[in-house]
């Protein structure tokens, strides 16, 4: 696929699913686009809200869309330049993007004045927004929440080749970064799949280098690892010139100045920062591949530099000196630093890039030592997605609407794997691939993250962010994996899809009513209306997941009642909301606990549509019954497969390194003389084994 083809991919996918949510294009657009952004960590938790209006000289101020990078500290703003036309592409010229980037600032700086209520109605949005974004930036430095902008042109233009430099000067005294995404960026995002790779140069920032000392590892490992000291200042520069870009691989972002730690880093910043390289753990960070100085002293280049543990104090530096915070200056300041460098100059393959992710986990876990780190906070490693991605290839949906054939809903284990597995086919081969894979059945854990939680109750949360959204679901897979992983399996598979199907489809219908103003509380809406209705559900009953999963749709008593049970839903939390924001009330605990107390009568034709939770209950049992006889079915196979050599091999290394009693070795070598007369281990058997590899691997044995 190449450019052109991917563009008008894009712009027929745009129009298509714009007519099935009944809006505009360019709506759809704004949509979309922010929601590719935040899946590449570009965004977090954007906002769409169109805003339009002129100040008392007539000058525009707009935006479609807007969110806090808690990371860095900054408020974004996103602006959207957009065209219908398929064939014909228009440029994005320099002049342009200063007009759009002028419309952004001007509503700030107007916000920051308290003149906004004087452009437009009290009742406009844009009032609330404005009261939002002047109590974040605060009157002075010192007691602000915003230490950056962030601007964001999203456009399907062409980027005209004057475009150089987007570099801009600081901006109500603080430091400004200005993004143009064109859909030639976005492609070349989907076909490396990965964000973008930062690279920096020490030079660029003042530096001549970082200082360090390589550790020699043996030549065993296929990595490089050095000890370091960087500047307090290079680090702070780079941290003010890519904010948040720099903690993708990070654990725990920073947040503010809550904790002791950072509250003793912050102090130490301002009174002791020739002590500060004694004082502070340091920092650890990983690179695809740096450069040395010509006499190999200093390192002077970093490719992808990803700072994995040290977040609070790469943003505490900045924000002093943001803040202007540093008295005594910081040159006299350094940090200690740990760096690993992977020794990939080109894109990383899928292997590569699981490596990566294994080996940014394990040195988060071990060197995150300020902060307890729950196995939760890797939930994006974690085999429940293995689970699910050979679960949506073995479940084919069953065929609808008239279709001859049975469609898969893709789960999305790694970003853009949808995206990635069309790039080298033909134009045919794609349609066919869409034809079983449709776009609208592709699973991101994000996405089933949001749906599964309403499902399961917790639209507040749903609401939020999806990082934080990701964190209430993560430790409940993770619970259930760990207690129960035999009902992670077809029966479960199917019920994740039900819950997107009954998310997606109500947001659809509801766009559609007549009492939804455009531009109305949808995300909102959506997953409180879903809650509610579950906690409604008399006693011993539960809705009609095999209907769902066999029409594909919502059957028509729950599409009414979910309709129905919306406007009721729209009515209150605009009521609760009373002109204010209710993007923010939706968020809270509180306003999930009043509005389940609220009375709602089901309609009996509903009711009598519920199915006993008997049966659901007796399908899930039988799904994991069968999925537990398959998975002792597979354990001998894999065991089998492995060889009688295997572990005759295992049997004689244990038994030279004495680490485990005569029985239990002598049990892998009947293992061994069984497969060798070509028989599977049995269930009994295999589970033995396995108990007896983990005692030899927790006394230090490696498998081979």
């Amino acid at each position: 696929m190449d450019i052109e083809e991917y563009r008008k991919q894009f712009i027929d996918d745009i129009r298509n699913d714009a007519s099935l949510e009944s809006t505009d294009p360019e709506s759809y657009f704004i949509e979309r686009v922010l929601s590719d952004l935040e899946e590449i960590g570009e965004l977090s938790d954007p906002i769409p809200m169109s805003v339009e209006i002129r100040n008392a000289r007539r000058q525009i101020l707009a935006f479609d869309g807007y969110s806090y990078d808690e990371a860095d500290g900054a408020l974004v703003l996103i602006i959207s330049e957009f065209s219908n036309q398929r064939d014909s592409v228009p440029t994005l010229t320099n002049t342009r993007i200063d007009e759009l980037l002028s419309y952004m600032q001007r509503f700030i700086e107007e916000s920051v004045n308290g003149n906004i209520r004087s452009f437009c109605d009290d009742s406009d949005p844009a009032v609330n927004i404005a009261n939002e974004f002047r109590k974040k930036i605060g009157k002075g430095m010192t007691g602000t929440e915003i230490l950056r902008f962030k601007f964001i042109i999203i456009s399907n233009y062409t980027l005209s080749k004057q475009v150089k430099n987007l570099s801009q000067p600081d901006f109500l005294g603080r430091p400004v970064d200005l993004n143009v995404w064109t859909l030639e960026r976005f492609f070349q995002t989907f076909i490396s799949n990965s964000s973008e790779i930062l690279e920096i140069e020490t030079s660029d920032f003042d530096c001549d280098g970082i200082p360090y000392l390589k550790a020699d590892l043996g030549g065993q490992s296929n990595y490089d690892a050095y000890l370091g000291i960087i500047p307090g200042q290079f680090l702070a520069d780079i941290y003010l010139k890519y904010g948040s870009k720099l903690l993708q691989g990070n654990v725990r972002a920073f947040l503010s100045f809550r904790g002791n730690v950072n509250k003793g880093i912050r102090t130490t910043i301002m009174k002791e920062p020739e002590n500060f390289f004694t004082y502070n753990n340091g920092i650890a960070i990983v690179a695809r591949a740096v450069r040395f100085s010509p006499d190999k002293t200093k390192i002077v280049y970093f490719k992808d530099l990803q700072i994995i543990n040290g977040g609070q104090t790469t943003a505490s530096l900045a924000s002093a000196i943001i803040k202007k915070e540093t008295p005594k200056g910081i040159d006299t300041l350094y940090v200690p630093m740990k760096l690993t460098v992977l020794n990939v100059e080109d894109d990383m393959s899928e292997e590569q890039v699981q490596n990566y992710n294994d080996l940014t986990k394990t040195i988060s876990e071990c060197a995150n030592s300020q902060n307890p780190v729950k196995p939760a906070d890797f939930f994006s490693n974690h085999p429940f997605h293995v689970k699910m991605e050979q679960l949506s290839h073995r479940v084919m949906a069953p065929p609808v609407d008239g279709n001859p054939y049975q469609t898969v809903w893709f789960y999305e284990r790694s970003r853009g794997k949808w995206e990635q597995e069309q790039m080298k086919l033909t134009s045919h081969q794609r349609d066919l691939f869409k034809e079983k894979n449709p776009k609208s059945q592709l699973i991101t854990k994000e996405k089933l993250a949001k749906c599964y939680n309403a499902i399961l109750m917790h639209p507040d949360q749903v609401c939020k962010s999806s990082a934080d959204n990701f964190k209430i679901f993560a430790p409940y897979i993770d619970e259930i994996y760990e207690n129960d992983r035999d009902s992670i399996n077809e029966e479960f598979f199917k019920k994740c899809v039900c819950s997107i199907i009954i998310f997606d489809t109500l947001d659809r219908l509801i766009s559609k009513e007549e009492w939804y103003p455009k531009g109305g509380n949808k995300a909102q809406i959506t997953p409180y209306t879903i809650s509610k209705l579950i906690t409604l559900l008399p006693k011993g009953t539960d809705l009609d997941w095999v209907s769902i999963w066999n029409k594909q749709t919502l059957y028509p008593a729950l599409a009414t009642e979910l309709l129905r049970l919306a406007y009721f839903t729209h009515q209150y939390l605009e009521g609760k909301a009373a002109g204010g924001l209710v993007r923010s009330l939706a968020r809270l605990a509180g306003t999930w606990t009043d509005f389940k107390s609220v009375s709602f009568e089901l309609s009996d034709t509903f009711q009598r549509s519920l199915i006993s939770k008997e049966v659901t209950r007796t399908a899930e049992q039988a799904a994991r019954r069968a999925h537990k006889f398959n998975s002792k079915i597979d354990a001998s196979v894999e065991i089998f497969k492995l060889g009688s050599t295997y572990w005759m091999n295992v049997y004689n290394a244990l038994m030279k390194e004495e680490l485990l009693s005569y029985g239990d070795c002598d049990f892998i070598r009947g293992i061994a003389s069984w497969i060798s007369k070509g028989s599977l281990p049995t269930a009994a058997q295999c589970k033995r084994l396995l108990k007896i590899v983990e005692k030899a691997e927790d006394k230090g044995y490696l498998m081979p």
